[in-house]
């Protein structure tokens, strides 16, 4: 009896076989016709006159949809969506949705299709309009985005409540409209003599979605314990802070000090140095000894 049925049972075996090694050669030869993620990216954001750096929430992803691979491409920038089909086979531009707010009319375009691809089953299928932005579904997820109702100035002042501030109490490092998960925030943050703040504002109610308040810790006097006798010989945390400030072409009251500490490292003594002037961050390292910058990195927020 087991004769009778091992020969079978290696047939079916080596024809799935074959069968599974023929389908992924298939896939592998029609993946690397394609063209790349950051091609089709390029494309969607040269049709949409910009660069990299002023889109936000910026997301590409490959999907097999009606007999065809597309990329669907999508971002932000200055409170307008875009939206994007890119042909995976040629970069052709299958459809745009763009939304400036509920209150603009779209921008949706089908576009007309490479008829000899060969997956297209259906190559005049159009990505559907998504009207405003309240009733797009979330890329993300199963929850929806949320239309813009509240300004960056209603923002502003919910973080600066809840901070229990005012506006001249702070200074302000950053103030701009984002996206998270399926929901339009405010990104404020801003700072004062002793303490950073960071809060997420809901777009359409005002309310606080997240926020991180971290208080700065300025020390002038070495604790470490590696730090030893020799201290007669450092320049002193004022003098580190006089040279950074030199370096910076700053004036002592041009700037707000975030740190100005004797640190220990890998052995050696040095100050690290922190301070905003405006939205703009300094941080240097000097050493204790002879005062000379060690490395300095300047942030333009």
């Amino acid at each position: 009896m087991k004769s009778l049925f091992s020969t079978p049972k290696k047939v079916i075996i080596l024809v799935i076989c074959a069968v599974v090694v023929i389908v992924a050669a298939s896939v592998i030869t029609v993946k690397s016709t394609l063209i790349t993620k950051a091609e089709a990216k390029t494309v969607a954001l040269t049709d949409a006159g910009l660069s990299e750096a002023e889109a936000s929430a910026l997301r590409t992803r490959l999907e097999f949809d009606d007999g065809r691979f597309q990329y669907e491409v999508d971002f932000y920038s200055n409170g307008t969506e875009y939206e994007y089909l890119i042909q995976a086979k040629n970069g052709d531009i299958i459809a745009r949705d763009i939304d400036s707010g509920r209150n603009s009319n779209n921008d949706v375009q089908d576009l007309p299709q490479d008829t000899g691809n060969q997956f297209a089953s259906d190559v005049n299928s159009p990505m559907e309009p998504q009207g405003s932005v309240g009733n797009q579904p979330d890329k993300e997820g199963d929850s929806t985005v949320q239309s813009q109702e509240v300004s960056l100035d209603g923002a502003k002042a919910a973080a600066l409540k809840d901070a229990g501030l005012s506006e001249s109490d702070v200074t302000f490092k950053k103030a701009e409209l984002d996206y998270d998960h399926g929901t339009q925030v405010y990104d404020i943050e801003f700072y004062t003599s002793d303490t950073e703040y960071e809060y997420e504002i809901d777009a359409s109610s005002g309310t606080v979605h997240e926020k991180n308040i971290e208080q700065f810790q300025i020390q002038t006097n070495p604790t470490d314990s590696t730090i030893n006798s020799s201290s007669n010989n450092y320049i002193g945390v004022d003098r580190a802070k006089e040279i950074a400030l030199n370096h910076a072409q700053l004036n002592e009251s041009d700037v707000q000090f975030v740190k100005a500490k004797l640190e220990n490292d890998d052995g050696g003594v040095e100050y690290e140095i922190e301070f905003y002037s405006g939205k703009t961050e300094y941080d240097y390292t000097i050493d204790a000894v002879s005062g000379n910058i060690i490395e300095y990195d300047v942030d333009y927020d």
